[in-house]
């Protein structure tokens, strides 16, 4: 699967647990941290994927700075504005988090896969 496609579907399913993480109240319990971890997770590697195919070079050195540059930033955004005991606030980059990747998806889905819409080369 491609890195853009990779990085939408890690996208929504991080952004999808992270709303169904909102709307068990948040917390501290078992199910409620797995759920936090794991879509944080997701949307590192998404943020990660996605800052990848920012670089067109072949040197991998350059992707693979990108790509930590790109997950750190992520984090940070997340992080910069975090109250506690605020569960909605989780909820609420699940919900754009899950636009974003389900909106990458929908966008992706109706053109051949290899070959450009448009442009010189097109036909």
């Amino acid at each position: 699967m491609l890195p853009a496609k990779t990085s939408a579907a890690a996208a929504l399913l991080g952004g999808v647990l992270w709303i169904l993480h909102a709307l068990l109240g948040g917390g501290s319990g078992p199910l409620t941290s797995t759920l936090h971890f794991v879509g944080l997770a997701c949307l590192l590697v998404a943020a990660a994927l996605f800052g990848s195919t920012l670089v067109k070079s072949d040197a991998t050195a350059m992707r693979v700075l990108v790509a930590l540059a790109s997950a750190l930033l992520a984090l940070s955004l997340i992080e910069a504005f975090r109250l506690s005991d605020t569960p909605w606030y989780d909820g609420f980059w699940g919900i754009v988090a899950a636009l974003i990747g389900g909106l990458a998806l929908l966008r992706g889905r109706g053109r051949p896969s290899g070959r450009p819409a448009a442009g010189a080369h097109a036909r």
